[in-house]
């Protein structure tokens, strides 16, 4: 069958309890489609959530209120979850970037400086949706998909002129449309960050070649990311907050100007 929302083939699809569609892994979730019954998929999780949280009073209070201090926050943020399955699909998704990396001087030699920009473009943006996502006590890990895997592979390819580096994404359970969007949001700041991070440094060393390479690719990472289509980053901002989106690619557009001049 065909995911309802995207059109992606899924031999084994996900069908809504609410509104009765068939998605793709990608859009099972009722926020993840837009589903018209979002509101009932949301009260169902807060009435879930409130009894687990009835059935935890017992608790002692010192240790709840060490949980809803900034300490307790910090402690949730720095708790990083992961499993064998996230750590073979991030080394499969990253060997084929290092490649892409490569084939830009065609697997000849490639400053090491260079490289390490390339990869941490990726995986710094990946990270930031797992971390905050996983901060806000959602169920996130990273996942490749095969049509992303063969065209992140056919971009290896030396002579193809145009790359295209999209080997998988984050999963994310949260139910909550405003977190959803920032954690949807945080990937794209991550490369902004960067990139005018790497286009400061270029004005204090200019004569190092791989910073400018630092700043352009972060930026076509963000700028890429933003686009409101398909399931990108972009289209999850869009949904939640297009003012949001607007400052976020205005300010993409900036530095993708600046760093391509």
């Amino acid at each position: 069958m065909k995911c309802h929302r995207c059109g992606l083939e899924e031999s084994i699809p996900f069908r809504c309890n609410y509104c009765g569609e068939s998605f793709c892994y990608l859009h099972r979730i009722p926020i993840n489609h837009s589903c018209p019954f979002l509101d009932k998929y949301t009260q169902k999780k807060d009435l879930m959530m409130r009894g687990n949280y009835n059935t935890s009073s017992s608790s002692s209070v010192s240790s709840a209120s060490v949980s809803n201090s900034p300490l307790g926050s910090l402690l949730r943020a720095i708790k990083i979850k992961t499993s064998k399955t996230e750590l073979l699909h991030l080394s499969v998704a990253t060997l084929l970037i290092t490649a892409v990396g490569l084939s830009l001087n065609s697997y000849r030699h490639i400053s090491w400086q260079f490289l390490a920009i390339f990869i941490s473009a990726f995986l710094i943006h990946e990270f930031a949706h797992k971390f905050l996502a996983q901060y806000y006590g959602s169920w996130a890990e990273f996942r490749t998909q095969t049509y992303g895997l063969i065209v992140t592979a056919i971009s290896a390819i030396p002579f193809i002129p145009f790359k295209f580096i999209a080997p998988g994404a984050v999963m994310v359970g949260l139910s909550d449309r405003s977190k959803f969007g920032r954690v949807a949001l945080i990937g794209p700041l991550t490369n902004l960050v960067m990139g005018f991070g790497f286009l400061i440094f270029t004005y204090l060393y200019p004569y190092h070649p791989y910073l400018y390479a630092g700043a352009s690719f972060n930026a076509w990472i963000a700028m890429f990311n933003l686009l409101p289509f398909g399931v990108l980053d972009g289209q999850k901002i869009f949904d939640w907050n297009k003012i949001a989106w607007g400052c976020a690619m205005a300010i993409t557009m900036v530095l993708f100007i600046v760093a391509y001049l």
